[in-house]
């Protein structure tokens, strides 16, 4: 079953695809996910900025702390992570800021694949 959905026969390739397209909702969806839920990992992201460290969470409660420019690359994709929500929800949302939403969104997904590529290549040498 997903995490996304509660049926248990839509696979959770079909839930990330739905993320391509533009949502569904209205003002209240496009404030409280758009700005409240995309303030979480963004937030959290400008404090290990902030801190030069950063936290790797793992399986079963493991994580790893980093410092230095793994943490800053840790850091940029954790706000990459809430640019993309924002983008997703309060630009796909907005009438005049539709167009935007989807190369903003690809941009911010590029921008996290580069960031966590480069703290994973950092890590491992």
């Amino acid at each position: 079953m997903s995490i996304w959905t509660n049926n248990p026969f839509k696979a959770d390739v079909d839930a990330a695809d739905s993320l391509a397209h533009g949502p569904s909702g209205g003002l209240l969806k496009m404030w409280l996910v758009g700005v409240g839920m995309a303030m979480i990992p963004a937030s959290y992201g400008i404090h290990c900025l902030l801190a030069g460290r950063a936290v790797l969470p793992g399986q079963n409660g493991d994580s790893m702390e980093t410092s230095g420019p793994t943490a800053i690359a840790l850091a940029v994709a954790y706000i990459s992570v809430g640019a993309f929500i924002h983008f997703h929800y309060f630009w796909g949302l907005h009438p005049k800021l539709y167009r935007w939403s989807q190369f903003l969104k690809v941009l911010a997904v590029m921008v996290f694949l580069g960031s966590l590529g480069y703290a994973g290549y950092r890590i491992i040498v």
